[in-house]
């Protein structure tokens, strides 16, 4: 039995529900034991990494940081509950064993065989116990993607953490979870901005699924989600769920096209506090470059306070107060949605039918379903003409799916258009609903005001129509 001076102990668990460390816990006693029973000290050299696969290639910090104990000469053995929990890949293990051979280090297991690395009967024993542990996990991921294949056919929802809006088995609604789901959706149709959404739902003391505060990125990953639509992504392919829809999947792929917009804005920072901000032109620049919102200083005397302002983006030749120029355009706005004609602004003639779309997309998938199902049953089948069949179905279905993807007018401006009093319904809109008013209604350009004290000239706010909504 050789004697070690320099032990050092490593554990690691690769799942670990809501950060529980009993797993790794329970390791580093059982190794401790083993130390204090074979007399190595270990002296604080305890290395642990909780819920890291090695895998998956996950990240190993603790890991990384034992190997350049390792190479720095300050560890003569390694204890581990079994050689498993060291290395998991082939990868890993040749280059692991060739660092521990390099400088004499040696690996004791808890449940295994002591592994003198500086042998080749050592390297060897430890490659082929490596060898069966790869074979075990490789066989187990074989049997996960056979059960997750399995559960995608029948329509079955995805394992895993729980989805916000449904019961942990996915079978059912939350149904309060799946209102506020609902309700994210349409507001982002409607023009809502990420932030505001997250900031709303935490102002109402609505927590994300694992009882925290909501964030830009939580909010966006709900909106993408296909499962919200009844929908499961395999290997690259949608394929359609037995569960309970939160939102149709017209309303799933509109959503998913504004967020994958390249011209949104989707900086996750905090969201505009004016108007206009970004959405109104600069006059003198009169190429489409935006204002910015700013300050400056208030009259004399008056220290500390600030004057609120719109920009130019690129230079200083244009600075205007927010105020008459944010009641200009709302004037115009109410102006414009309180018309006998603003139901008129609802009716865009170029929209697709979304109903008979996703008839069609639902048709387009079956058939490729069956198609899949006839080719695996024919032994004679040719896989070309199978290949040809399958993309010319799948290139039309994805026409389909992005005519599904054109976003509607009607969701921001119907709250405005149907309400009896539309000044009213315009003030209780939140900022971003209103921006999106505006940018949907008209192009609206700052031009220089007067100069000194004269008074504010509303023709210095140029509101030029968008196609269709004069």
């Amino acid at each position: 039995m050789a004697l070690f001076s320099k032990g050092a102990s490593y554990e690691r668990i690769s799942k670990a529900d809501r950060g529980d460390e009993d797993g790794v816990i329970r390791q580093g006693e059982d190794t401790a034991e083993l130390a204090e029973r074979r007399g190595i000290p270990l002296q604080g050299r305890r290395f642990r990494d909780n819920d890291k696969s090695a895998t998956h290639g996950k990240h190993r910090p603790r890991y990384e940081l034992l190997m350049a104990a390792v190479q720095r000469g300050e560890v003569d053995v390694i204890i581990v509950y079994m050689l498993g929990r060291l290395w998991r890949n082939r990868r890993e293990r040749a280059e692991g064993i060739e660092i521990l051979r390099k400088h004499g280090v040696s690996v004791l297991c808890v449940k295994g065989p002591e592994l003198d690395l500086t042998t080749a009967a050592g390297r060897l024993l430890a490659g082929l116990l490596g060898e069966v542990d790869t074979f075990e996990v490789e066989q187990m991921s074989e049997r996960e993607q056979r059960e997750t294949r399995q559960r995608v056919e029948r329509g079955l929802p995805p394992s895993g953490p729980r989805c916000f809006g449904y019961t942990a088995d996915g079978a059912e609604l939350v149904e309060d979870e799946a209102a506020e789901v609902k309700d994210c959706f349409h507001a982002l149709l409607a023009g809502a901005t990420l932030s505001g959404m997250a900031a709303g739902l935490n102002k109402r003391g609505v927590l994300n699924r694992n009882g925290r505060p909501w964030s830009y990125n939580a909010i966006r990953g709900v909106l993408l989600n296909e499962r919200y639509a009844g929908l499961r992504q395999y290997r690259g392919e949608l394929y359609p769920g037995k569960w309970p829809v939160i939102v149709d999947e017209a309303i799933w792929r509109e959503a998913k096209h504004v967020l994958e917009d390249d011209s949104r804005a989707t900086s996750p920072g905090p969201g505009r506090r004016w108007l206009l901000s970004g959405i109104a032109r600069c006059g003198v620049c009169d190429d489409g470059t935006t204002v910015t919102s700013g300050s400056r200083g208030g009259p004399k005397g008056t220290r500390g306070l600030t004057a609120p302002l719109y920009r130019c983006r690129t230079t200083k030749h244009l600075a205007r107060g927010t105020g008459p120029i944010d009641l200009t355009v709302e004037e115009y706005v109410i102006r414009r949605l309180s018309r006998p004609d603003a139901v008129d602004l609802l009716v865009d003639e170029t929209a697709p039918t979304t109903e008979e779309l996703w008839a069609k997309a639902v048709a387009l998938r079956s058939r490729i379903m069956v198609l899949t199902d006839e080719f695996a049953d024919d032994d004679d089948a040719d896989a070309a003409e199978f290949k040809a069949a399958t993309r010319r179905i799948k290139a039309r279905l994805a026409d389909v799916e992005a005519q599904m993807a054109h976003p509607q007018r009607t969701r921001i401006l119907v709250d405005i258009v149907t309400a009896e009093h539309p000044a009213k319904a315009w003030k209780d809109l939140a900022l971003d609903r209103q921006r999106a008013v505006v940018g949907t209604l008209a192009t609206v350009t700052l031009l220089p005001g007067r100069p000194g004290r004269a008074p504010f000239d509303p023709r210095s706010v140029r509101i030029e129509p968008l196609p269709g909504m004069g």
